[in-house]
């Protein structure tokens, strides 16, 4: 896992570099003003790795960041990065009541990985196309979830977390931020990758949920290292 990440975000940084060479034929943008404060977001492509992918396929789910930038140039900051994955779902429709099949509710049991880390952001030049790479130090928490609903309801009336574990997480990344507006805010499209080595913990897939003929749950949760590759875009604003 540690060859295929490094590789990985090796890949990524090469990319980065070759971007400001690919806009040369672009017109250039003025300088932009310079932000202390960014913020950004998109959605968050995840493909598991190792013993993870034996268990899990793709998945996806929403991301958010800011960075505060030490220096008025931008170069050197701290990053708090949060997102939300979801691995897999299943949906059963069951009476209401045991004792009438009238009223029908939907059971969905969703999996989901809550992420939070922080750690040191370096950004490259101050052209249009910026390059940059990150370290985070953090936690993920793995849930999963049952909600019902009516079968013609969108609103959930009630839920439960029928397993969970948390467990500390290690993320490199690196990717860049391409300038499409300037002003009191200019914003960026951003496009990035970055490796999760979360170590072992305890969580469910599809299919570790069973109900017994009385009702009762057997639930067989998977021991692994959950390590992963993830792609994102999304977009970044410089607010202060």
């Amino acid at each position: 896992m540690r060859t295929s990440s490094i590789a990985f975000v090796a890949a990524v940084l090469t990319c980065a570099g070759a971007a400001p060479l690919a806009a040369q034929g672009l017109v250039e943008l003025p300088e932009h003003p310079k932000r202390q404060v960014l913020l950004g977001g998109g959605v968050t492509l995840a493909v598991p790795t190792g013993e993870f992918g034996n268990f899990v396929d793709l998945g996806g789910g929403v991301h958010g960041f800011g960075v505060f930038n030490f220096d008025k140039t931008g170069t050197v900051g701290i990053r708090l990065d949060g997102s939300a994955l979801w691995y897999g779902s299943e949906t059963v429709r069951v009476p209401l009541s045991p004792y009438t099949g009238r009223v029908l509710v939907d059971i969905t049991t969703e999996n989901l990985i809550t992420s939070l880390g922080a750690g040191p952001q370096l950004t490259l030049g101050n052209g249009p196309i910026r390059p940059y790479v990150y370290g985070l130090v953090g936690f993920s928490y793995f849930a999963t979830v049952s909600r019902a609903s009516g079968s013609a309801d969108v609103y959930d009336f009630a839920s439960t977390t029928n397993f969970d574990d948390v467990t500390f997480s290690a993320t490199a990344g690196a990717g860049f931020m391409i300038q499409v507006s300037r002003g009191r805010t200019p914003v960026w499209i951003d496009v990035s990758g970055f490796a999760v080595q979360n170590g072992r913990t305890r969580y469910l897939r599809e299919g570790s949920i069973f109900e017994q003929s009385d009702g009762s749950l057997l639930i067989t949760p998977i021991e692994s290292e959950t390590n992963m590759l993830a792609f994102r875009i999304g977009v970044t604003a410089g607010v202060f």
